[in-house]
């Protein structure tokens, strides 16, 4: 057995029967195990207990009862040890406006301990600079960068050092679809090249099924459910969508498309039509050859990708939320 094989296997985070009693409102209980490597997305509406997991986390506050445990340790009585490691990027980073982002962090790296020459601490700086794409205003105060850069350097203050475990608010809020790809890639090689974890909440539900490997969906100061995107979303979900793009329907086409068993429901827009299918059956094959068949030109034909956002709105649905409009 390999020397650090134990920690690969034992959680990162856990929560145990963690109850956090406000008096007027109840977090909890929660249990909850996040493994080494895992990318997981923290989900569930505003008020949900998201913000007090995070602050559990990070031992800014401490449960009513149960135990919460990062890195085998309890972040209020051994706050060092379970923190070593830990990085975290609020939602609204409050930033120095009157730095640069070079002298902010300097700063971080000066309040990590950071062991390296000044030649080294300048090469780190610049390091995490470009990761996050920020270097080209390395030396403009923050008081003149966009909602986006701001939340470029949060997420490089957090990059600063040697952190294993990731602790992200709401990382995507306020960037450009170029700036959130980028970001996707650099919390994809923290964690597949360098073994790091990212724990993440966001209310982008394409960020998340596109990047983690895991989501977790809490509502009401309950987890609901937690699992690989996939199998969450077949949890949640009792049906798949298949979009199909073809010229030449005819209406007896699409009433055999119809009459195809599992299809409960068929919507089309000129040459475009949306197939609700219940259970997790594929009948893209069937749909296929009855569209060649009928004479008709099939341009293309695939399974709804973005599902995780419908699983999501029916998991609050089904436990108490409000079905949106």
């Amino acid at each position: 057995m390999n020397p650090g094989s134990e920690n690969v296997k034992s959680p990162v985070i856990s929560f145990r029967g963690a109850v956090k009693n406000y008096g007027s409102k109840i977090i909890g209980p929660i249990d909850l195990d996040i493994k080494k490597g895992q990318v997981v997305g923290f989900l569930g509406p505003n008020g949900s207990g998201k913000t007090t997991c995070i602050r559990l986390i990070l031992g800014l506050i401490r449960s009513t009862s149960g135990t919460v445990r990062v890195n085998g340790y309890d972040p209020i009585r051994k706050h060092v040890r379970a923190l070593r490691h830990v990085a975290y990027s609020p939602e609204l980073p409050n930033l120095q406006t009157f730095l640069t982002p070079t002298e902010l962090l300097s700063l971080v790296s000066h309040e990590l301990g950071f062991s390296g020459s000044q030649i080294e601490r300048r090469d780190e700086i610049r390091r995490v600079l470009e990761l996050v794409g920020v270097l080209e205003y390395a030396n403009t105060k923050i008081a003149k960068l966009s909602k986006g850069m701001v939340q470029r350097l949060s997420v490089a203050q957090a990059m600063m050092g040697s952190p294993e475990l990731l602790i992200l608010d709401e990382p995507m809020i306020g960037l450009d679809p170029a700036g959130s790809a980028h970001f996707r890639d650099v919390f994809r090689d923290f964690s597949s090249q360098k073994g790091g974890t990212v724990f993440m909440s966001s209310h982008i539900m394409s960020e998340v099924e596109s990047l983690c490997t895991s989501v977790v969906i809490i509502h009401g100061g309950r987890i609901l459910y937690q699992g690989p995107a996939g199998e969450v979303i077949r949890n949640v979900l009792n049906y798949s969508v298949i979009y199909l793009e073809a010229q030449g329907l005819t209406e007896q086409t699409i009433t055999r498309i119809r009459e195809l068993e599992n299809v409960s429901k068929l919507t089309t827009n000129g040459d475009t039509m949306e197939i609700i299918v219940q259970g997790h059956s594929d009948i893209r094959p069937e749909i296929s050859d009855i569209v060649v068949k009928s004479g008709g030109k099939l341009y293309s034909i695939r399974r709804a990708e973005n599902m995780l956002e419908r699983a999501y709105i029916e998991a609050l649905y089904k436990n108490g939320g409000n079905r949106p409009i």
